[in-house]
């Protein structure tokens, strides 16, 4: 995914995606309040919206790989586009598995 406050200038990986939001890893972390611009890749197509943090954490870079860092995200008003997607992206992966 790639994410950023005014252009999508990070990449980070999401973790626990729902409807709702997502977790970002990354130690890149906004503060909680924050709207920002969010890119989800999924297999077919990639999708923007805007996504409010509600969460963060940041740890010592060199600690990044050993201790959870990243942000909590709720999405703000994702739309249609993103709820088909999210459903198909779902059903691909409890029909194979991932």
């Amino acid at each position: 995914m790639r994410f950023g406050r005014d252009s999508l200038d990070r990449m980070a990986f999401t973790m626990n995606v729902s409807l709702a939001g997502a977790y970002i890893r990354t130690n890149h972390v906004f503060p909680p309040g924050t709207t920002i611009k969010v890119e989800f890749n999924f297999p077919q197509r990639s999708l923007e919206t805007y996504a409010k943090v509600v969460w963060a954490k940041q740890v010592p870079p060199q600690m990044a790989h050993l201790l959870p860092c990243g942000m909590g995200v709720r999405l703000i008003e994702p739309g249609p586009d993103w709820i088909a997607a999210f459903d198909a992206w779902e059903a691909a992966r409890s029909v194979g598995g991932a």
